[in-house]
């Protein structure tokens, strides 16, 4: 028995992990606000930085405190002097030279843009942690001195692997990562898999299990969309503060959801059950292909919110880290299985319907 269904306990194994780990595991330090964000003159500039859960006093004081402002690969302003204000807050002084400073703008990939000025911090205590695109700098008059900048040494601690990484705007919420994304990942396999068994219908009318089958597949998948939209909503919430801001990414997928919500209406309208399959398994047919423009093409071709969109940045190296890779790749497992399992069982329930009336019309 259990070498029969050892994926459905791989599943709620997995699911458990899912919301243990993505929930338990303690978030890390990192720097939440930096002010000024904008520099336009050379010279001495003092950075105000407020930390997040941390405390980084005790290693200021003993000089074990490391920052610096990463402009390139190789390249880096390395700080002056680092002090705490009765606050708490970290004042750091930079010398910015004059002229224009070698920052890299190269993207990181499509659409996404250049992580750097990147402010980086790390302490024994608390490890490593970094903010993409942290300042912009204005060019000013002369040329850059070469002495004011420092080579990027090997020797800032690596992050505490038993804590989730602090990105700056995300901060808690990044947990989200295992629950928002993982759905949009299921519900386009699952939605894959209902237009390949219309297509199999189509070629086997006779069957009338493909038709069962690619019904419940699309039903499921519809409702990861829904906790998509929902989860994607909660996350806008936060970082973009406001629930729906009419983002492009929000907009298809809305409209991919209607068109499938249609799907459903449209078997609702025929009551010969032969004439509900064939047209019910062209419509998922079209609706699937519009999925990839929708979600995929159209965001790409103009200015989104949504990360990976418009020059936002996504998940990469800088900030996709182990911790985060040890839970989101299991959870995206989890979630494709789970919706499987719904489906079939959502399957069975249909065909056991079907026989039921078939009983009562006799």
């Amino acid at each position: 028995m259990l070498k029969k269904y050892w994926w459905k306990v791989l599943a709620i194994l997995l699911l458990l992990y899912t919301f243990v780990a993505g929930l338990g595991i303690p978030m890390g330090a990192g720097i939440r606000s930096i002010s000024p964000v904008r520099i336009g003159t050379a010279g001495l500039q003092t950075l105000t930085l407020t930390s997040y859960n941390a405390d980084y006093q005790e290693d200021i004081r003993s000089n074990v405190f490391k920052i610096r402002l990463r402009l390139n690969k190789n390249e880096a302003l390395c700080s002056k002097s680092v002090r705490t204000d009765t606050a708490g807050q970290i004042l750091v002084d930079f010398e910015i030279p004059a002229g224009q400073l070698p920052v890299d703008t190269t993207p990181l990939g499509p659409n996404k843009r250049a992580p750097y000025p990147l402010l980086e911090v790390s302490s024994p205590r608390y490890g490593y942690s970094s903010v993409q695109s942290a300042l912009a700098f204005v060019p000013t008059e002369g040329e850059v001195k070469a002495d004011l900048l420092c080579a990027v040494a090997a020797d800032f601690a690596d992050a505490n692997p038993q804590r989730f990484p602090f990105l700056h705007i995300l901060e808690e919420t990044i947990r989200n990562l295992f629950f928002h994304v993982p759905m949009w990942f299921g519900m386009m396999l699952l939605l894959l898999v209902s237009a390949i068994y219309s297509i199999r219908y189509l070629r086997n009318p006779q069957n009338e299990y493909l038709d069962h089958a690619a019904r419940s597949f699309a039903a499921v998948g519809l409702l990861y969309g829904i906790l998509g939209i929902v989860t994607g909503a909660v996350w806008a919430r936060f970082t973009w503060g406001a629930w729906w801001s009419w983002d492009v990414k929000q907009n298809t997928s809305a409209v991919a959801l209607l068109i499938y919500m249609a799907y459903f209406v449209l078997r609702g309208s025929f009551e010969d059950m032969d004439k509900q399959a064939r047209v019910a398994a062209v419509y998922n047919i079209f609706a699937f292909a519009t999925l990839i423009p929708l979600l995929y093409i159209v965001p790409r071709m103009v200015d989104s919110l949504h990360p990976g969109m418009g020059g936002n940045p996504a998940f990469n190296s800088y900030d996709l880290d182990n911790a985060l890779r040890i839970v989101f790749y299991p959870s995206i497992l989890a979630w494709i299985l789970i919706g499987v399992w719904l489906a079939q069982i959502g399957t069975k329930v249909l065909i056991l319907r079907q026989q039921a009336q078939e009983v009562n019309e006799a």
